[in-house]
């Protein structure tokens, strides 16, 4: 009995083992598309404007959606101030992820001052044409914040998703 389970294995085995007469062959096809990159262009500079410093710290907020600035109680804004703006520009449907440092310090004539940034939009779906977006944000400034111009630099990238 156990050669006869053997020999239906053997031959059950021997069935299902493809010849040659039976191959079959075809063509098949690759392809990918390969977009235009994403630009990145900078249009306006992320500008506080002019701030007059207490002898209390506080702070200057320059929303992402208007160039309107609020500083607290104590300091006094004067001036015009503007958000930044950025261009950019991808493949018409595809989505972009825009990525903005956190933070970022200013430095100038006294102590250095932290201003957390805030952008506008994180991802946004291009057009085929330039699109803005911007970048406002929350400067800390110190307590008897020394007279002087203060700046500093920040990342911002773009690239398909």
């Amino acid at each position: 009995m156990l050669n006869k389970k053997i020999a239906l294995l053997g031959a059950a085995a021997i069935a299902m083992v493809s010849t040659g007469a039976n191959a079959a062959t075809t063509s098949a096809t690759a392809e990918v598309d390969i977009l235009a990159p994403v630009t990145l262009s900078q249009t306006a500079t992320l500008d506080f404007g002019v701030v007059a410093a207490a002898a209390a710290a506080g702070t200057v907020q320059l929303p992402n959606n208007s160039d309107t600035r609020i500083c607290s109680v104590g300091l006094a804004c004067v001036g015009l101030a503007n958000r930044g703006a950025f261009s950019v520009t991808g493949a018409n449907t595809y989505t972009v992820v825009v990525t903005v440092d956190a933070s970022t310090t200013l430095t100038g004539g006294g102590a250095p001052m932290t201003l957390n940034l805030d952008p506008s939009v994180s991802t946004l779906v291009a057009t085929g044409a330039a699109q803005t977006f911007h970048v406002g944000g929350t400067l800390t400034v110190g307590a008897g914040q020394a007279a002087g111009t203060y700046s500093g630099t920040y990342n911002v990238s773009a690239d398909y998703q």
